[in-house]
């Protein structure tokens, strides 16, 4: 029996959920490319959850955001409900998200887990002392609630006083399906905790990876960190306020001797390990305890919400890592110098991917296979591609060739000439739409200069329970624009349900910056991947991004819309063949091709 929660099945999910179950059921790993819309979620979770059961194993399903959790969940309260099963699964989110504490869940990073340690070791923590007062008895309003995902479990652990990050990982012990990010598993500093944590396992397991093009870059973020003279400076500040006599004078002497000797007249350069002095190298460890009881300190004493002081011992431990894949960069930006040790490729996935039983990995950009089976180092796993469900008549793409966000290129003028043109697009289409930029830098400049009032902006550094109001507002909304960037929470893993968005703009080609770390990454996918690293490391992931933007509009077989690619690169062949779904249209009267579109589809444009 399928576990499928709906009574009909979508084009080629009946095929997707046999290759997933016959890959799985063989032991073997399945790469899945399917377009937006097929319905990858319901098909993957469908297959796996069958075999599960059938060979009680467990399932993980991963995602690189919080957001996109809320598919899943959705997934299995659906199968639950149709076949009468009482499938236990939980949403795992960070403990700072999960932080019910309000004198420490506003700290930052490093901060919070060190304090939490802190407070609950010494038994100062009231909300970690009520949980262990339960004796294990969760209240069954807490157990029902974890069912509607981690927002609604902290909101009733709130009102029982109990801590509902310890809530959410004695209800994980007991589920099958655990709902995770990428970072629980994929950071090297998190994922022993976590397994230990929740009582499972990655061997055996059921793995699906959701959005899987992000996994590259996002574990390697994990292995990543840089720290900055600011930064010091902050610390020495901190030291100072806490009245403390320890000095870092000769940590931040260190890095701008270092920067003296290295950036005589360039603005970045690479460094070496032991280009860090001997005696900080030799000390490091103490160091680093010295820096965290500090930290500490000044949290509890100026209730203040970050410290440097722990960034800066965190960042002293990652300096003594090696390896072909890692390189160390000092830059300079006026007075201010950065030193930062950059993961180019996560070796630790390697080991991940092969502790599991089998890996799914679903997206609608993992193209080419073959260059995925390469980056996962999977060259015998199963690699399937689908095509688009629906029509090609309900979408029509356009290219807007008049338009670049090269850096050289971006002026006042052309990001006049860009709010302009998106102006122009929205009195084109009768209803919502979405418009993605490269960065928040191109964003913010491009907004100040649109004169539609009812917009909703996706800002830095967004919580999850931020991002939902935004998409809650916008989804009441019928003629607004939602503006955000390409590989955002907005822009991926993201339902836009009931054809809420009539046009989608991509603005720009997300392409990395010009600087050392892209080359030295290009350089060492060249090596590890036979000269393939322009493409692997450089014009991939941002294609990637502007193609899983453009597919937020098309949800369902009677959804209709207007994608406009505004950038001429897009034109160029090696941007231009990863379009897909429709034709595309690249002459320059294309603002009146939509609103044809519009009228073929029996659509009335209401006058602006």
């Amino acid at each position: 029996m399928e576990l499928f929660r709906f009574e009909k099945l979508r084009p080629y999910q009946s095929q997707i959920i046999n290759d997933i179950r016959t890959a799985i059921s063989s032991g073997r790993s399945i790469i899945v490319s399917a377009p937006t819309g097929v319905g990858k979620t319901d098909a993957a979770l469908s297959a796996a959850l069958s075999v599960a059961l059938e060979s009680n194993r467990d399932i993980f399903f991963l995602t690189p955001k919080i957001s996109q959790h809320k598919i899943a969940i959705d997934v299995l309260r659906g199968i639950n409900q149709k076949f009468g099963l009482d499938v236990k699964f939980s949403d795992i989110v960070g403990k700072r998200n999960l932080c019910t504490n309000p004198d420490t869940n506003g700290i930052e990073s490093e901060s919070f887990y060190k304090e939490c340690e802190k407070l609950v070791k010494n038994g100062k923590c009231p909300y970690y002392s009520a949980f262990k007062n339960l004796s294990g008895e969760l209240p069954e309003e807490i157990i029902e609630a974890s069912n509607r995902g981690h927002n609604a479990l902290f909101d009733r652990c709130f009102k029982y006083g109990i801590c509902a990050y310890e809530a959410n990982a004695q209800i994980a012990k007991y589920s099958k399906v655990v709902i995770a990010d990428y970072a629980h598993v994929l950071n090297p500093s998190i994922y022993n905790s976590f397994i230990r944590k929740i009582a499972h396992k990655l061997e055996g397991s059921i793995v699906i990876w959701d959005e899987a093009h992000n996994i590259i870059d996002l574990a390697s973020r994990y292995s990543s960190t840089a720290i900055s003279t600011s930064a010091i400076q902050n610390a020495e500040k901190e030291l100072s306020k806490i009245g403390s006599n320890v000095d870092l004078g000769y940590l931040r002497f260190a890095i701008e001797k270092l920067a003296k000797s290295k950036l005589a007249n360039i603005d970045e350069a690479f460094v070496e390990k032991e280009d860090m002095p001997l005696e900080i190298r030799e000390n490091t460890g103490e160091i680093e305890k010295v820096l965290m009881e500090k930290g500490l300190e000044y949290i509890e004493k100026t209730k203040a919400k970050h410290t440097s002081l722990m960034h800066i011992a965190k960042f002293l431990e990652l300096w003594g890592y090696s390896g072909e894949s890692f390189v160390r960069i000092i830059s300079k930006s006026g007075k201010r110098i950065v030193l930062s040790m950059v993961s180019l490729y996560p070796e630790n996935i390697v080991k991940v991917f092969n502790e599991a039983h089998a890996n799914i990995f679903m997206s609608a950009t993992l193209n080419p296979l073959s260059m995925y089976k390469e980056l996962f180092n999977l060259t015998d796993a199963d690699a399937k591609q689908y095509g688009a469900p629906f029509p090609k008549s309900n979408k029509a793409i356009f290219i807007d060739g008049s338009i670049t966000t090269k850096y050289e290129s971006r002026s006042i003028l052309e990001y006049k000439k860009i709010a302009q043109r998106i102006s122009e697009i929205k009195a084109s289409i009768p209803g919502n739409i979405a418009v993605f930029f490269p960065s928040f830098d191109v964003l913010n400049s491009t907004m100040r200069y649109l004169s539609n009032a009812s917009v909703f902006v996706q800002r830095r550094s967004m919580g999850s329970i931020e991002t939902e109001r935004v998409l809650e507002d916008f989804r009441k909304s019928s003629d607004s624009m939602l503006l955000g960037v390409m590989g955002g929470s907005l822009s991926e893993g993201i339902d836009y349900p009931g054809n809420l968005l009539k046009g989608i703009v991509i603005v720009g080609v997300p392409l990395s910056k010009p600087s050392l770390e892209t080359r030295a990454r290009i350089n060492y996918y060249d090596k590890r991947f036979n000269g393939k690293g322009l493409e692997y490391a450089y014009i991939a992931p941002a294609v990637v991004k502007g193609i899983q933007a453009a597919g937020r509009a098309i949800r369902s077989e009677t959804d209709k819309a207007v994608i406009v690619f505004m950038d001429k690169r897009y034109k160029w062949r090696a941007y231009y063949n990863t379009i897909q779904g429709a034709d595309v249209y690249s002459g320059d009267d294309y603002i009146s091709k939509i609103r044809e579109f519009w009228s073929r589809a029996q659509i009335s444009v209401m006058p602006k």
